[in-house]
């Protein structure tokens, strides 16, 4: 049920991504402190059975989501995303201790390839299990491309702020950040990167599905991303380099996400003024449309007293009981004198 091109890409993006990263694990455990020299069985051993572990788990995992989700496409996104960023931020994470604490010289190089790898990726690991689900010709494809666009920035910014861990810099500075610090923002930055791509590829496989169309009117995802990337990552960045003059801060994501915060924060608004003008318009009919139908009844009344209909006159001699009609009209005490008025006759005959 899932496109057998898509499943095959995905896949073999996956696969490469923890091939390299299992080579600067085996790499670090080579040729660390001690220095050895040639390769040792048990973490080689224990690196395929990670990998072999991923590719049983994700396959089981993916037939059972596929086999009982609404939108197979769907689960089978959220289900390869959920696995493979869990176990790639696991061996992340003994990367960088293994940088930490290693007492050889950096290189810068090496650390740099691997977040350019992960840069390239990521997003283009998103970008295919988004294209499995809502490319399609029935699909809007400018607005998906739209929101997209902005998924695929807040995962480099998220990944610039984790990469700042691992890669090296001159002198003591790496040191200069406390522990616990560079801790809480990797876990936060393995949150964002598990949860956010989730919640995009939920709802936009969700807009295709005409039942749950009507369910949510606006997405959660921008309100998300306004919190957690641009108003908390802002102020993560801003308290490494102001507080603890830390070099490893990007000053241009810096200023993206000021840009991003003021622009969703306009549109935001103009969304707010638009809605309240719309019920001020409402509002407004109403109360012309009640003071229209007040102006024509009073001059209604002046026309009728210009006339004299309402001088009471001799008492008829025909009355009508009143009675309601199926309209809301009522009839009483109305006279059919032809001396009365001239359409008596005609009233009576209708009658």
């Amino acid at each position: 049920m899932v496109p057998t091109p898509q499943v095959c890409v995905s896949t073999l993006v996956t696969v490469s991504t923890m091939a390299v990263v299992d080579l600067y694990l085996l790499e670090q455990s080579m040729l660390g402190a001690r220095g050895k020299a040639g390769p040792s069985v048990w973490p080689c051993a224990a690196v395929l059975l990670g990998d072999l572990g991923f590719l049983l788990a994700l396959r089981f995992v993916s037939a059972g989501v596929v086999s009982e989700a609404l939108s197979p496409r769907r689960g089978f996104a959220n289900a390869l995303w959920f696995l493979f960023l869990s176990l790639l931020q696991l061996k992340l994470f003994f990367v960088c201790q293994n940088y930490r604490t290693e007492h050889r010289p950096p290189d810068p190089l090496a650390r740099k390839t691997l977040t350019l790898l992960l840069s390239i990726c990521l997003p283009s690991l998103f970008l295919i299990l988004t294209g499995a689900d809502n490319m399609t010709p029935m699909r809007r494809k400018q607005e998906v491309r739209g929101r997209l666009l902005w998924v695929v920035v807040d995962l480099l910014d998220v990944l610039d702020l984790q990469a700042g861990l691992w890669e090296a810099h001159a002198g003591a500075t790496d040191l200069r950040v406390p522990l616990w610090a560079e801790g809480l923002v990797f876990f936060y930055c393995y949150a964002l990167l598990l949860l956010l791509p989730c919640v995009a590829l939920t709802e936009l496989g969700a807009a295709a599905m005409p039942a749950q169309r009507g369910a949510r009117k606006e997405p959660l995802y921008p309100w998300l991303s306004l919190v957690t990337i641009n108003v908390f990552t802002l102020a993560l960045r801003g308290t490494g380099m102001l507080w603890y003059r830390d070099p490893r801060v990007s000053t241009v994501f810096l200023g993206k996400n000021l840009l991003a915060l003021a622009v969703k924060l306009s549109s935001a608004w103009e969304r707010h003024k638009q809605g309240g003008d719309r019920g001020m318009g409402a509002g407004d009919g109403a109360e012309a449309g009640g003071e229209s139908t007040l102006a024509t009844q009073s001059s209604e009344q002046t026309e009728d007293q210009a006339t004299g209909k309402t001088t009471p006159g001799p008492p008829s001699r025909y009355h009508i009981p009143s009675h309601s009609h199926s309209h809301g009209y009522s009839l009483s005490h109305v006279s059919l004198d032809p001396t009365e008025t001239s359409m008596g006759p005609s009233i009576a005959h209708e009658l």
